[in-house]
């Protein structure tokens, strides 16, 4: 048995593997959801083992247990699952395999009565085009040009007055952009980035142009 230990995205994972690496159990250490779901693997598993996963709100423990039958993967890289997820403002029920068909798959979401709903979208400028330079570790500059424009959105409760208004700029670069330019990872071909109150649309970008590490 191996135990390793790794931070990732703020939390503390325990990772447990036998000695072929198979991976047996992972726990997490942070903020985190309910949940209580047990998923079969499908074909895609090269070595196929079930997993009882359990969030506390706190951090999660998840166990595997032999499974030797499994199902068509059909793209998805999970087999069946059942149970519910929680976090924040949305709950996940499953009941059986996803298969990419929002629609039709065993799969409900369900918004609680706090959560916000998006209810309007605004283009606010027209396109501007600047050039736009980003510093890589190495020293190197990629020079680029940024297609940009000021967005609005606007989310409201289902139940309560409240709302809650985003002023962003939408940007499109002519070329990746980052250090995972060129590689099968790829840089960042696009994104978006919060104006302050008072800014102009190039304003924002020249700040993120001193900010922004991708």
């Amino acid at each position: 048995m191996k135990l390793k230990v790794e931070r990732e995205r703020g939390r503390v994972v325990f990772y447990l593997r036998n000695e072929d690496y198979v991976e047996l159990a992972w726990a997490t250490l942070g903020i985190r959801g309910l949940q209580a779901e047990i998923e079969f693997p499908s074909d895609w598993h090269e070595t196929p083992r079930g997993w009882v996963r359990l969030g506390f709100g706190f951090g999660s423990l998840n166990v595997s247990f032999p499974w030797s039958k499994t199902v068509p993967d059909e793209g998805q890289c999970s087999g069946p699952r059942y149970g519910f997820q929680f976090y924040a403002d949305l709950l996940w029920i499953s009941w059986g395999k996803d298969t990419g068909h929002w629609k039709t798959d065993p799969r409900k979401s369900i918004y609680m009565p706090w959560a916000w709903k998006h209810r309007k979208h605004e283009i606010l400028t027209a396109e501007e085009v600047h050039p736009y330079a980003y510093t890589l570790r190495s020293g190197e500059v990629q020079h680029r040009t940024a297609t940009i424009k000021h967005e609005r959105r606007m989310w409201t409760r289902w139940w309560l007055p409240f709302r809650r208004v985003s002023n962003s700029i939408d940007v499109t670069f002519s070329d990746e952009v980052g250090e995972r330019s060129g590689s099968w990872k790829g840089g960042c071909v696009g994104c978006s980035y919060t104006m302050k109150p008072g800014e102009t649309p190039i304003q924002t970008l020249r700040r993120m142009e001193l900010e922004r590490d991708f």
